[in-house]
């Protein structure tokens, strides 16, 4: 279905949109918030998560800080939906073609979702977020992640 690894389709999609991003590897792992924060040096509210999230069956993008909990009922309060629920794997795969922990906002099929991003990212001003890849992270400013994705923004966080 995807014949570019997830990190060639970030450097592409960061090419076809002329988006102002740094691409930065790692020798480590940096799947989950905590390996992200060691690797970078960053801090844990300065790394995103990009999340699949089904409500009332239909498939969402939820970005939310690192040193925050996705919200369900916040989340289901903000797309108006009753059911809320995070994609299994295999959804996230299908979906956006990566696993979770690979996961970048800057992937093509994100853009054809709705995009609800916390407000408690806009305290932020450089943030990183995936890169499609065990390896990658995508160094970025908030307002142009804005300007890229057009998303929602709501309180969506617990």
């Amino acid at each position: 279905m995807f014949k570019l690894s997830g990190i060639e389709r970030v450097k592409k999609f960061i090419r076809k949109y002329n988006v102002k991003a740094e691409v930065l590897k790692f020798e480590s792992t940096v799947e989950t918030v905590s390996t992200a924060s060691k690797a970078s040096g960053y801090p844990e509210r300065r790394i995103l998560k990009t999340l699949i999230v089904f409500a009332d069956g239909k498939p969402y993008v939820a970005i939310v800080r690192g040193d925050k909990k996705l919200g369900f009922k916040k989340f289901a309060k903000a797309v108006g939906a009753r059911r809320v629920r995070l994609a299994k794997i295999n959804e996230v795969l299908s979906i956006v073609g990566v696993k979770p922990g690979e996961v970048s906002p800057l992937l093509e099929n994100i853009l054809k979702l709705p995009v609800i991003l916390d407000d408690s990212i806009l305290e932020e001003e450089t943030v990183l977020v995936g890169g499609g890849s065990l390896n990658h992270l995508v160094k970025i400013n908030v307002s142009e992640l804005i300007r890229i994705l057009n998303p929602k923004i709501a309180k969506i966080t617990a």
